[in-house]
């Protein structure tokens, strides 16, 4: 889209981020670092581009239609996200908020101020949590049998399906070709941290096909109960796999690592005082493996990775949240 001095709607400014350079984090190793701001998207999150795809494709299929409901199962993002464009489209929106304590009140009420129904569910298995970072893929299945049922139940119900709508994907296909174009189509390394697995299949996808040689590495939180590796089988049902079982075993991933919230949550204050770059805590623990990378080359690298979301919704708790 060319550069407009009016936009028509702030449906407008999804997408087309920019990218920054980290300097004082990087101030000691060769390597670049380039982080791409996603949470300037009008929402606060990269999930507006998903929120976005999945609604127009679902209207342009004549699955949704004036005075339908939304509903989803989310920590927060692709919540607030799907209450913020759903609601601008002039739908009802119900988001079954799986975001454990304080913060899942704080997002509560984000959404709810935007005129979503917010149903708030305090995960039964945050009590066996080993430590204070948050899986979304295991936190969000009791709500997505509630989705399940309700669209079953419902036929002017459209369940969204982040964790298995291809639209989903397909929407970071355009983040990677953003990528491409600030970076001149050079990136060694992409790093991101896996929810859905959305962003980073969609973006790995392509950055394959137009960097052969670039390695690709995805995050999970310390306190998940099911360890990732490529090439492993993970189960698919109603309310399970999806996107995450085809990242497993596509050739999309070269390597799946986990961080711990300190961890997280250390680098994303570097972020805020050294670069003031106020996102959240899943952009520190990207950052804190771009750092990695950097610190253990033997060449200059160009490593490239996302600002997943603004550091607003953690201001009551900081999670490291996927």
């Amino acid at each position: 889209m060319k550069n407009k001095k009016i936009h028509d709607s702030v449906l407008e400014l999804v997408g087309n981020t920019p990218m920054v350079r980290l300097n004082k984090i990087c101030a000691d190793v060769e390597s670049e670092i380039l982080v791409k701001l996603e949470y300037l998207n009008p929402s606060g999150s990269l999930k507006d581009r998903i929120a976005l795809e999945m609604i127009e494709k679902a209207e342009q299929s004549g699955r949704i239609k004036p005075g339908d409901t939304i509903i989803e199962s989310s920590t927060g993002n692709t919540g607030f996200a799907l209450s913020t464009i759903g609601r601008l489209k002039g739908y009802n929106v119900t988001i079954y908020e799986t975001m454990p304590g304080k913060a899942g009140g704080e997002k509560e009420r984000m959404m709810k101020n935007v005129g979503a129904e917010v149903r708030l569910m305090e995960p039964e298995v945050i009590d066996d949590l080993r430590e204070r970072s948050v899986a979304g893929s295991e936190v969000e299945l009791p709500g997505r049998q509630l989705c399940l049922e309700d669209e079953k139940t419902d036929p002017h119900v459209w369940w969204a399906r982040q964790f298995s709508n291809e639209h989903n994907v397909n929407s970071h296909h355009v983040t990677a070709r953003e990528i491409l174009d600030q970076t001149d189509g050079h990136v060694d390394v992409f790093v991101q941290s896996i929810g859905t697995g959305g962003s980073l299949l969609g973006i790995a996808e392509v950055l394959k096909k137009e960097c052969p040689h670039v390695r690709v590495i995805g995050i999970q939180p310390a306190s998940s109960k099911e360890l990732w590796h490529a090439g492993m089988d993970f189960p698919v049902t109603e309310i399970k796999g999806g996107i995450v079982s085809k990242l497993l075993k596509s050739e999309a991933v070269d390597e799946l690592v986990q961080i711990t919230n300190a961890e997280a949550r250390e680098m994303t204050h570097r972020l805020w005082t050294e670069e003031g770059l106020y996102c959240g805590v899943s952009s520190g623990a990207n950052v804190h493996f771009a750092m990695r990378e950097a610190r253990r080359a033997d060449k200059k690298l160009r490593i490239v990775t996302l600002l997943n979301d603004h550091m607003d919704r953690y201001l009551t708790e900081e999670r490291y949240v996927t």
